[in-house]
């Protein structure tokens, strides 16, 4: 995947454990969904193994004006689910759209992220 110019970040006043599953179950649903994610690289840690990522956060990549419905059902999901969840979702040039269970339904926020969407694809 080329790097993406939308970030997606979780989260919410859970445990770690629970927010870096809610991350793994978010990536999977949105490549169902035709969206590229992958966990956003962390800085190495010495004398640890594995490969670090940051909590809670997803580089975004194909992301359409199509894809968005299909986007936002995956928010209703999760958002439904778990009520303390903040999604956001941050261009490369800083703008930035905050979906929580309160506005997941409201056409502010799919006229938001049809714009971020379309700006990001033609940066």
């Amino acid at each position: 995947m080329t790097d993406a110019s939308l970030t997606l970040s979780l989260s919410a006043n859970i445990p770690d454990a629970r927010l870096a599953q809610i991350t793994r179950d978010f990536e999977r649903d949105l490549s169902r969904a035709g969206i590229q994610a992958r966990p956003v690289a962390a800085p190495p840690v010495p004398g640890e193994r594995g490969e670090p990522f940051t909590l809670g956060v997803l580089a975004l990549a194909l992301v359409t004006s199509g894809t968005v419905k299909a986007m936002i059902d995956c928010f209703k999901a999760y958002l439904s689910r778990e009520h303390a969840l903040t999604i956001r979702l941050k261009r490369a040039d800083g703008l930035q759209v905050e979906v929580t269970a309160r506005n997941v339904d409201t056409s502010a926020v799919r006229e938001a992220l049809e714009a971020a969407v379309v700006s990001a694809r033609s940066a």
